[in-house]
């Protein structure tokens, strides 16, 4: 009997310093990326979507927000999910270089769309990234007549607008997002979003290349006082549309800000399945499940080069996803934010290009490095 208990203490024992051991490897492990550029100024990003977006995106509709949208994931399975890694995608592809358009799809007219896709080719633009976060505005009507003709009206206007793209060469990726989307009770707006891109590519022969999600939940207030649970909410909405993508043909993206790698400490690391790790650590292993994703970084400075340039604040991004297989794509800032180093606006087109070609130059040999995205189209166009 003492031998048993013995026995049935040392395994307990041997259990613990194994996870002991584990959670030390991973709190060593990526400790550089904390402190490589303590150097780097952290600002946040704002959404501009906070000017146009719906109002049903942003609030919380208390008819879905207990919803079951998705089979919640449990603390292994969701472990195991995140160590799975599918084959790469075959065949390599051309480098990136991609805009948003944030219109309300419903307001978008051939002329207006016509102008910009012209415009865009003319700057060498290749994907647009369409804001759907106003389908919304449909998804909570009620079930009827009106409803239906709403969402065959949107429908509609999205197939004319991809035609129109793919007419010019170019590709159209889904956009959806806002900041408090991951958190409890709001993530019926995502899902809601994700399976009607889902539907449409079924029962399209135009379809939409991928889906991104802009979500930036370091604007809530609750990020300041519990950054690890709003960060972990967050790769966990990510983690579960992997899932939810499962078995489709759409590139998935996320947009993400320059400090979610540790740096300067604005970020901690926390612990999500079996890994303790800074935000990027945990979306890279969360999208290696899914071959031909993207991270959008949000390197937005007005000047490429040098301390805290776009260079400076994207290089540990890029780096670090050589050892994955998503790809990272680095974002330019076009419209009118503050403060000014943050956005070529009232700059000029060739100050732009003479950029964006440095950091293309700097990153090329790089296996991660998959181009450039400039915020917006809009924006970008009246650059002269």
């Amino acid at each position: 009997m003492k031998r048993k208990k013995w026995l049935w203490y040392a395994g307990i024992g041997i259990i613990g310093a194994s996870v002991f051991s584990l959670l030390y490897t991973q709190l060593t492990a990526y400790a550089p990326l904390a402190t490589t550029q303590q150097r780097k100024n952290t600002i946040y990003p704002t959404q501009y979507s906070d000017t146009h977006i719906t109002k049903n995106a942003m609030a919380t509709d208390q008819r879905f927000k207990d919803l079951a949208v998705f089979d919640k994931e449990n603390f292994l399975a969701s472990a195991a999910a995140s160590l799975q890694t599918n084959k790469p995608v075959q065949g390599a592809t051309q480098p990136e270089k991609g805009t948003w358009l944030w219109t309300p799809t419903l307001d978008l007219t051939p002329a207006y769309w016509n102008a910009l896709i012209a415009g865009a080719k003319k700057n060498g633009i290749q994907t647009i990234y369409l804001s759907i976060d106003s389908y919304l505005d449909i998804y909570v009507m009620p079930d009827g007549p009106e409803k239906k003709k709403k969402k065959k009206a949107f429908d509609g206007v999205l197939e004319r607008f991809i035609a129109a793209a793919h007419k010019n060469g170019m590709a159209v990726d889904a956009e959806a997002g806002w900041r408090n989307w991951a958190e409890p009770g709001n993530e019926y707006k995502a899902f809601a979003i994700v399976d009607y891109v889902l539907e449409f590519n079924a029962t399209h022969a135009t379809k939409l290349r991928g889906f991104q999600y802009d979500i930036e939940p370091y604007l809530l207030s609750s990020y300041q006082t519990d950054k690890k649970t709003v960060l972990r909410n967050f790769i966990d909405l990510v983690n579960k549309t992997v899932t939810r993508l499962d078995k489709s043909d759409l590139a998935f993206s996320v947009v993400i800000p320059d400090f979610y790698d540790g740096t300067g400490g604005e970020t901690p690391r926390f612990l999500y399945g079996w890994n303790y790790r800074h935000t990027l650590l945990h979306l890279l292993e969360v999208l290696e499940r899914r071959p031909g994703s993207a991270l959008l970084v949000m390197a937005y400075r007005n000047r490429s080069e040098g301390t805290d340039g776009s260079i400076d604040i994207s290089q540990d991004e890029i780096r670090t996803a050589n050892a994955y297989q998503t790809k990272v794509i680095v974002a330019q800032e076009t419209g009118d934010v503050s403060p000014p180093s943050l956005t070529f606006y009232n700059t000029s087109l060739s100050s732009l290009n003479t950029e964006i070609q440095n950091i293309q130059e700097t990153f090329a040999d790089n296996e991660s490095y998959n181009g450039i995205a400039v915020h917006y189209i809009n924006a970008l166009l009246e650059l002269e």
